[in-house]
């Protein structure tokens, strides 16, 4: 009987090690175990050293990344839209007072009030005023714990599932797509240790295709300059000219 040559065998390796990274990111944490944790990047390497020696048939496909159709489902960034300063005198009015009233907002800006409506809504439709929201103290509520957990996604799951299933929990307070180690980053607000294990085992344990958390306790927010009024301040400032620098 014919020795296997050394590139059949290296081959065979390859395809054995390819099988179980395929496993690994098909199958998730349940049934992969350690292997769970393998990137894509390994992956396509190996992928690329079986198309060397001879594997053409085997597709790429098993290695999409578990993230490429959140792509579909992330809001994304309004285009900049363009301000002149009574547009930002309404956005730093409305930032200390979004109750504040189009006739006391005129009174304020020198502008009548049926022209601060219009200006509003120019800015709603532009997209640069959302909403109007309240600044909830969660611990005047009974919600005092804020936790932020990263977690990665299984490859090959439905994301819409992942993702209906998070939005069934009644603590989310609000869910991120990352770059880098993690692919999701939730905030969750809870009573105490309690809630926040029953959050955990009972809820977020159970939404199939989520594979590795991390958690970790806000101990409080630390006051920061305002950004908008930042910003606006940043806009008014006179832009230097060449002559400036003579």
């Amino acid at each position: 009987m014919n020795e296997p040559s050394s590139s059949s065998a290296a081959f065979t390796e390859l395809r054995a090690v390819r099988d179980i990274l395929g496993t690994a990111w098909e199958t998730g944490p349940r049934k992969a175990g350690a292997a769970r944790t393998v990137g894509a990047a390994p992956a396509l390497k190996l992928q690329e050293g079986l198309a060397r020696m001879g594997d053409e048939s085997i597709s790429t496909a098993s290695f999409v990344s578990p993230t490429a159709s959140l792509s579909t489902l992330v809001e994304r960034t309004t285009p900049e839209a363009k301000l002149d300063d009574i547009d930002r005198m309404i956005l730093e009015e409305l930032r200390r007072d979004a109750r504040v009233s189009q006739r006391q907002l005129g009174r304020s800006i020198g502008m009548s009030a049926p022209a601060v409506g219009e200006r509003i809504a120019r800015l709603e439709r532009a997209g640069v005023i959302r909403g109007y929201s309240v600044d909830i103290d969660w611990g005047a509520v009974g919600m005092p714990i804020l936790a932020y957990i990263p977690m990665t996604v299984t490859a090959g799951v439905d994301i819409q599932m992942i993702l209906d299933g998070l939005r069934q929990v009644p603590e989310l307070d609000g869910l991120t797509l990352v770059t880098g180690g993690y692919d999701l980053i939730a905030r969750f607000r809870v009573r105490d240790h309690r809630h926040l294990q029953e959050t955990l085992l009972d809820r977020l344990f159970s939404i199939p295709g989520l594979q590795r958390f991390e958690t970790f306790l806000a101990l409080g927010e630390i006051p920061a300059p305002d950004l908008l009024t930042t910003i606006l301040a940043e806009r008014d400032a006179p832009q230097a000219t060449p002559e400036d620098a003579v």
